[in-house]
């Protein structure tokens, strides 16, 4: 009997004690950014719940109600928060290290110094699973027996924060059509029996513009363009076209957060983008070193060739 009671006692105190140490979990601050950046900020989150085995706290943002995620992750409540005894924003430009069993809710923030590692396969693969539609969507049509080539033209249409100011200090991130008038030069120039097929996605305003300015400056038979021949804006298409530029050959992209998700969750075999600007006389930014990354399937890690051009 005696023993019966102490056995009783000890399953009490561990039964409290485990209640007390309830696991740790990650989530993070609102960016307030567009799609791109609202995917960045969930897979840093992501990233240090996959390092740290914690579980994610999944905050929602514009159109993830549209994607997996919002079925297979444990969404952020004001409930939920209050089982934690501490809350803690990690710092900033600092290596964060989080304990898994303190009780603690971690909170990551865009400048937190989170590296994810790319290549790493396993993770990727959980981000390919939940960075995916939950609903079918309209994809754009590549035509058979072609090259196909994305070029991601991101223009600003109408979005507020994309003002002049921001274009001075975010120069990759809005290159101008010259450079992607000379990428898909330049690929033309590697498949040189193949017929192309080039499609613009874009946020311009009028996408039929930007489409007659890059045929006539191309001037190449062997080239198709398409384009979504609408009135556009910031907020048309997004996840459409998102998942469209993953399936084909080629991505020709900005320094944009958007199209880097395309290159990381995707099936390019070659992608293209300015990795650097310097200044001119005028004190103009000016693209002077591009990017080009290679690989023959999708589980191969990229080649890299810098090339300076100006």
């Amino acid at each position: 009997m005696k023993n019966n009671f102490l056995l009783y006692i000890i399953f009490l105190l561990l039964s409290t004690y485990s209640i007390k140490c309830v696991n740790s979990a990650i989530t993070w601050e609102p960016n307030g950014g567009r799609f791109g950046d609202n995917l960045l900020s969930y897979s840093r989150a992501k990233w240090l719940s996959y390092q740290f085995n914690i579980p994610l706290l999944y905050l929602p943002f514009k159109y993830s109600d549209q994607l997996m995620l919002h079925t297979q992750e444990t969404m952020y409540t004001n409930q939920l928060t209050q089982q934690f005894t501490y809350i803690k924003r990690l710092p900033y430009k600092k290596k964060p290290i989080l304990l898994p069993n303190n009780n603690t809710l971690y909170i990551s923030h865009w400048n937190t110094d989170i590296s994810i590692d790319w290549n790493d396969q396993v993770f990727l693969k959980e981000l390919k699973k939940n960075i995916y539609p939950l609903y079918p969507l309209e994809k754009v049509i590549i035509p058979d027996n072609c090259i196909s080539i994305a070029l991601h033209v991101r223009n600003g249409g109408g979005f507020v924060a994309d003002n002049d100011q921001e274009r001075e200090r975010c120069p990759l991130r809005f290159v101008p059509d010259e450079f992607f008038i000379a990428q898909v030069q330049h690929i033309a120039a590697i498949f040189k029996k193949e017929n192309l097929y080039v499609h613009i996605f874009t946020d311009h305003l009028e996408p039929l513009k930007l489409k007659q300015k890059f045929e006539t400056a191309i001037n190449n038979p062997r080239i198709t363009f398409g384009c979504r021949e609408h009135k556009n804006n910031h907020h048309s298409n997004v996840l459409e076209d998102f998942f469209s530029m993953m399936d084909f050959d080629c991505l020709i992209r900005p320094g944009s957060h958007y199209s880097r998700f395309v290159q990381r969750l995707g099936n390019n075999i070659m992608v293209i983008y300015p990795e650097s600007v310097k200044k001119d006389s005028q004190g103009k930014s000016i693209i002077n070193t591009i990017t080009i990354k290679t690989r023959n399937h999708i589980e191969e890690r990229w080649k890299t060739k810098k090339i300076t051009i100006a």
